[in-house]
């Protein structure tokens, strides 16, 4: 690696989801510019392929099994990376579902709730748990991975938007909860990617124009994780639509 991959050499990283999709490649990008990597996945088989790439191409990993849902297994993740590295520096809460394609009074009750119950609910317990860690060591970046589906109605996706927008506010409330114990909060919105989630009939007639490369993603976590932005701690940005340092410009 040279220098340029060492902005974030010494970090300890948490993704969650990092099995597929934009998770697959926060954790690539990351590892890319030296954090070492705590990969997760409710199957830990799932992590394997990536586990292999990323140390063979140099970087640092480990992965472990994590439900999002799971207290217990939450705690126990995290309690293991302090008794293995001492700290955590970033949490990425990227593990999230969605459903679509009828309107909120033809969807089953307990399916529309079961994506709140993943997007928002599953952030929260993670935070809540690095968040015991991070305001001790004054110290430390929660990533929530959002979504335009959140600022928008959005019919036939509602429970995905919905949670999406919770996940905006709940991002904005630790962001102002934890100013003066030095952790920094963002929620992102990577824009839309080809991903296994977006491969279906609903995006169809999206044009290619529309769609954004997920490398972007993985950049802008990483120039987030570097420390440069935490005076925009608290604010949504989007991967393509915004311009990192045009904003760090109207903050100063």
């Amino acid at each position: 690696m040279n220098d340029a991959k060492l902005q974030l050499s010494g970090q300890i990283a948490l993704v969650t989801g990092s099995n597929r999709g934009i998770g697959r490649q926060i954790s690539r990008s990351l590892a890319q510019a030296g954090a070492t990597v705590i990969l997760t996945a409710r199957e830990l088989v799932s992590l394997s392929d990536l586990e292999k790439e990323i140390r063979r191409d140099g970087g640092k990993c480990f992965r472990a099994a994590l439900d999002v849902l799971d207290k217990r297994q939450i705690k126990e993740v995290i309690d293991g990376i302090i008794s293995a590295h001492g700290k955590v520096d970033l949490l990425v809460n990227n593990a999230g579902v969605a459903n679509g394609g009828s309107l909120l009074w033809e969807q089953d009750v307990d399916e529309w709730w079961a994506v709140q119950e993943v997007n928002v609910r599953g952030a929260f317990l993670c935070s809540h748990a690095c968040l015991n860690y991070m305001t001790k060591a004054r110290s430390g970046r929660i990533i929530n991975v959002g979504s335009l589906a959140g600022n928008a109605s959005n019919p036939l996706a509602s429970a995905y938007s919905v949670s999406k927008a919770a996940l905006n506010v709940l991002g904005s409330n630790i962001a102002a909860a934890t100013r003066d114990y030095g952790v920094s909060v963002f929620t992102i919105s990577p824009g839309l990617v080809a991903t296994d989630m977006t491969n279906n009939a609903f995006f169809a007639d999206i044009p290619k124009s529309e769609w954004a490369p997920i490398e972007k993603c993985g950049a802008l976590v990483v120039a987030l994780a570097s420390g440069k932005a935490d005076v925009l701690s608290g604010k949504f940005i989007h991967a393509s639509r915004d311009n990192l340092d045009d904003m760090l410009a109207n903050a100063s």
